[in-house]
């Protein structure tokens, strides 16, 4: 074992066999032991309140193959903590995110396509269809049966079907009637991010084909996680404005009003982009003092430009039986104009559920 051990008044000095260092107060170690009597492996829960006095150090520190044993002066007087669970904290090795941005359509490699009853019967089909989703921001999928049935259980095979104003499984054509929103129309429908007036937008987008006649109707998809990139490359003004300047946004029919506000661009701690929401079909008024205004209607008028450039754009028409799923944290999504019949089954799907569904079949974010 190449770990290495250094304790003092204040906690623990671990180097991993990695190289990596950190100093662990006696409290931490105490708050996370991973012993019987400090944890329930059954229901991953503490079962240890650490949060009263400071802990008086631990008399002796073993490392293991596996653990760091630890033994206190008061009870319970030996504790352990996973090395597992410490070189999670450290992030050392993580696993390499399968997320690929992409520019041009071009640069999306082959998709896996399965068919849906694949999907439905099988782990590693399911695995496939999510990988692609993980990496492009979409995936596809055919065969599909033309049924809300069918399309409850696929999403069943994520999490589970998000109700919205919209319902859990919704038909999307030109002949449902909602209030003119600009969806259920046949009108060309720019690209965009869904739900900027939701607090938590839906984090995927599942459209199942129904039935598909006459021309255009080709559904746009652009990588959002890519233009954030360029965008922060060649304006980083521009970028640090939509990191910065909530947008706010509103859904508004009979007996519904909806608000709420975000940055364009939402960053996480590790610097990569965690959110993109883009929507000027349902931006709200909004009044900046001073310069700033300018400044935003410069950086935002910038990233909607760069999305409306088709040299950008993934089409592809949908015919009946296919099925399309994006992920509306990082890919916009639009439309053609068309003509003729274009009906999809669709809903929406939480964000964590798709987290948490690619953790649990061992694949990076």
């Amino acid at each position: 074992m190449n770990w290495q051990l250094v304790p003092d008044e204040r906690g623990l000095s671990i180097t991993s066999d990695a190289g990596t260092t950190a100093t662990l107060s006696w409290r931490w170690l105490r708050d996370h032991g991973e012993d019987a009597a400090s944890y329930n492996h059954e229901t991953r829960q503490r079962r240890i309140d650490a949060l009263g006095d400071q802990p008086k150090p631990a008399v002796e520190q073993v490392i293991s193959d596996d653990r760091l044993e630890l033994h206190w002066p008061e009870s319970p007087n030996q504790t352990w903590i996973s090395l597992a669970t410490l070189r999670h904290v450290f992030g050392d090795s993580p696993a390499a995110s399968v997320a690929t941005p992409w520019a041009h359509a071009d640069q999306v490699e082959a998709l896996t396509n399965r068919a849906v009853e694949d999907v439905l019967a099988s782990d590693d089909a399911l695995g496939d269809w999510m990988r692609d989703l993980a990496r492009w921001g979409f995936a596809r999928l055919t065969g599909f049966d033309g049924t809300h049935d069918q399309a409850g259980a696929l999403s069943r095979r994520i999490g589970y079907v998000r109700e919205t104003i919209f319902g859990g499984l919704w038909d999307l054509a030109s002949d449902v009637d909602h209030h003119d929103d600009t969806a259920y129309t046949q009108t060309f429908l720019a690209p965009h991010t869904d739900g900027t007036y939701s607090h938590d937008a839906p984090g995927l987008q599942m459209f199942c084909c129904v039935d598909r006649s006459g021309s255009g109707g080709e559904s746009i998809i652009v990588d959002g996680m890519a233009v954030a990139q360029e965008l922060q490359a060649e304006h980083p003004d521009h970028f640090e404005t939509l990191t910065r300047v909530g947008v706010p946004a509103h859904y508004i029919e009979p007996g519904v009003e909806l608000r709420a506000q975000r940055p364009a661009l939402r960053m996480g701690a590790d610097g990569r982009l965690v959110q993109l929401s883009l929507n000027n079909y349902d931006r709200s008024p909004m009044l900046l003092a001073g310069d700033e205004m300018e400044r935003f209607y410069a950086a935002y008028g910038t990233l909607q430009r760069m999305v409306d450039n088709p040299d950008r754009w993934y089409s592809v028409r949908l015919e009946a039986g296919d099925v399309l799923i994006n992920n509306n944290w990082r890919v916009l999504h639009g439309r053609n104009a068309y003509t003729g019949a274009r009906r999809f089954v669709g809903c929406y799907l939480n964000h964590e559920d798709f987290e948490s569904r690619c953790r649990t079949l061992g694949i990076a974010l």
